[in-house]
């Protein structure tokens, strides 16, 4: 992997301070697990305050519903039974209600109603897993932005931090499906909204598959109208999940709020609740609100993050809960990203691991194999095959294959991993691979224009299917580079072992181009990674292969709702 100064100079002059986020008001109502009440300071002066209760109800993942309201006076309790999450009206002065004299207040509360999952009294040992996740949280953003956390992390808690983690593809669905389903987007039922009526079932997911086995689960999401499984597809058939926060955020409008308490800090909140459950539990919590558009905003969950780790410490949670503290990408749109560092930085995010204690103490080489993969080439996929590991349901693992490998694409961290893995083997496309070598292709070479000329002729052909995207013209090419060696494959040799892949510098068939073009209208910047074919003199590009390296702001508005796979393409002539 390319070694990278976290702090240097260039880099330093894109990194910002930003204020901490603070949410004003008093929140009259406090839910803790599936009880609801008002706090003591209201009670105080308002010992008669009535509330109304409205359960928020689940339907679709863009549809929901509120219950008929329930009456709750003074300190009696709401026990939340139908939904999680609550509408909740109260008034101090039930005698005059319609008073402007008589202080109100009215906000959403979420807690954990009691669910019941089937019981497998051969299985009651196994581990609890969490994942707490980051949107565009690189590697070296974490170390600028959160470093009372990693201390926290790896001084106070012994975690193990992948040094070599590299991102299978575009934004945040291509590390989720992998973590959650162990396979890619193009592997996957094609949800996207383009084909109505198609959704992702919980069966084929983490949420559905633990929940057989005896497992609690829950998906704490916080930014709906960008969420993973729905900006581009049609989201689930059903709630993934026991506990699903998607129906609260959809209700939520303030931004960053909830209340008089910030969207990070309820899912931390909430999701430390779950977990200190008694039970089984498997819980993925992913906070975006704080760092989708602007990572520096993540230095606002610094004190909280620190408390919520030395929590799970001093809660007894470390002793039994296999523990990933994640981003999911570095930077795609900031300033950083148009420079040489901010591409290599998207590529490689963050991943922390904190074995339980009771592996720990009794399994010395899982701890071993763990630390030794700190320096391997690692992906989502094996996220997927370790969990699936560490909880005693390796038959569950998907053994893919890339052709001419012996390796799995998806193998386990706590298990030795060749060091000699390649991005080939790991199934981690050209474009993404942050450790091949390039070299510029000189201008006056013929192939140099030809490369771009394809690439942009194959983003045109993308946005041609909609009348409403203008063509866009090459405006500038900013460089052309050519991948030092074409990756070949070997079958195992004579001896037994493996020959896993060797580089090839003899005029190979394959030619492996990365591309950085300017296009207009828009002045879009895209890079791309184009594949020539010597013998066809043929030029192959996949649209999974393409990154859009600017924000593309309100250029798709007409095609957002209905075509949303094209946003990074399409420019609006309507």
């Amino acid at each position: 992997m390319p070694t990278t100064n976290p702090f240097a100079a260039v880099i330093m002059k894109y990194i910002k301070e930003t204020s901490k986020i603070l949410c004003h008001g008093i929140d009259w109502v406090n839910c803790i697990g599936s009880e609801c009440y008002v706090i003591q300071n209201i009670l105080d002066s308002a010992p008669a305050v009535e509330c109304y209760y409205s359960d928020i109800i689940y339907f679709t993942d863009n549809e929901y519903y509120f219950e008929n309201s329930v009456r709750v006076t003074g300190n009696e309790k709401y026990i939340l039974q139908r939904s999680d999450h609550v509408h909740v009206y109260c008034i101090k002065n039930a005698k005059f209600p319609f008073s402007w004299f008589s202080p109100r207040w009215s906000g959403l509360k979420t807690g954990l109603r009691d669910v019941e999952v089937p019981y497998r009294p051969d299985r009651i040992d196994s581990l609890n897993v969490l994942v707490l996740g980051m949107d565009s949280i690189s590697h070296n953003q974490f170390l600028r932005k959160l470093p009372h956390s990693y201390n926290v992390l790896t001084h106070e808690l012994g975690a193990v931090i992948l040094n070599s983690y590299n991102i299978l593809g575009d934004g945040t669905p291509a590390a989720l499906f992998p973590i959650l389903t162990g396979k890619s987007e193009l592997e996957m039922p094609d949800a996207r909204k383009i084909n109505k009526g198609v959704y992702f079932h919980p069966k084929d997911f983490l949420f559905g598959q633990l929940k057989l086995d005896g497992y609690h689960t829950a998906y704490f999401e916080d930014m709906p109208q960008t969420g993973t499984f729905q900006y581009r597809f049609n989201g689930f058939k059903y709630q993934p999940a026991d506990h699903y926060l998607r129906p609260l955020f959809l209700e939520a409008t303030d931004l960053y709020c909830v209340g008089a308490v910030p969207r990070y800090a309820l899912m931390l909140n909430l999701t430390l609740q779950f977990i200190k459950r008694a039970g089984k539990h498997f819980c993925f919590t992913f906070i975006a609100d704080i760092c989708h558009d602007d990572s520096n905003l993540i230095a606002t969950m610094e004190d909280d993050l620190s408390e919520f780790l030395r929590a799970l410490k001093s809660n007894g949670i470390l002793e039994n809960t296999l523990v990933f503290v994640m981003g999911d990408h570095g930077p795609r749109y900031s300033e950083l990203r148009s420079i040489y560092q901010g591409k290599i930085e998207e590529r490689l995010p963050f991943v922390g691991i904190l074995l339980p204690e009771k592996v720990n103490n009794f399994i010395r080489a899982v701890k071993t194999s763990l630390r030794a993969n700190a320096d391997v080439l690692t992906t989502p996929f094996d996220i997927h095959t370790t969990i699936l590991d560490a909880v005693g349901l390796s038959h569950l693992s998907n053994n893919y294959k890339v052709p001419g490998s012996d390796l799995p694409r998806g193998m386990s961290l706590l298990r030795p991993i060749p060091a000699t893995r390649s991005c080939a083997e790991a199934d981690v496309h050209t474009h993404w691979c942050a450790c091949l070598q390039w070299v510029n292709v000189s201008q006056t070479e013929p192939i140099y224009t030809r490369v771009a000329n394809a690439f942009c002729t194959f983003i045109n052909n993308l946005v041609a299917v909609n009348a409403k995207c203008a063509k866009r013209e090459l405006t500038a090419i900013e460089w052309v580079l050519r991948e030092e060696h074409d990756n070949q494959y070997l079958n195992k040799d004579s001896g037994g072992g493996y020959l896993s892949i060797f580089r090839k510098s003899v005029e190979p068939s394959v030619e492996n181009y990365q591309v950085k073009v300017v296009m207009s209208p828009g002045h879009a910047i895209f890079e791309g990674t184009v594949m020539f074919l010597r013998n066809r003199d043929q030029f192959l590009v996949s649209e999974y292969d393409i990154s859009r390296v600017n924000a593309y702001g309100d250029e798709p508005r007409c095609i957002v709702k209905t075509h949303p796979h094209l946003s990074k393409f399409c420019y609006c002539v309507v």
